[in-house]
């Protein structure tokens, strides 16, 4: 089956106004798979801001980095979302 990448970005929006950042991210990781790029960046901010959503801010974290890499010029809110975040680390887990 063939997939419209803007018709899936519909779906994951509306799931996201619907309060289930969970299915947003199968939407999006199943955008992502195979696109080293992330769509410029795109799709690892979209996967930030949900796992942000759902308070899993390790995923987060990583997700902006991700977005960060990939388009640096262009993803400014994702460096400064991945700053916001700084206090996220494993420290507690290592003692």
């Amino acid at each position: 089956m063939k997939y419209d990448f803007n018709k899936l970005e519909e779906k994951a929006k509306e799931l996201l106004d619907a309060g289930l950042p969970h299915d947003a991210i199968k939407v999006y990781l199943f955008m992502a798979d195979g696109d080293q790029s992330l769509d410029g960046g795109y799709l690892a901010q979209r996967i930030a801001q949900c796992y942000e959503q759902l308070k899993d801010v390790h995923a987060a974290k990583y997700w902006y980095g991700r977005a960060v890499e990939e388009n640096p010029e262009v993803r400014i809110d994702c460096a400064e979302a991945r700053k916001r975040l700084d206090f996220v680390t494993i420290d507690d887990l290592l003692k």
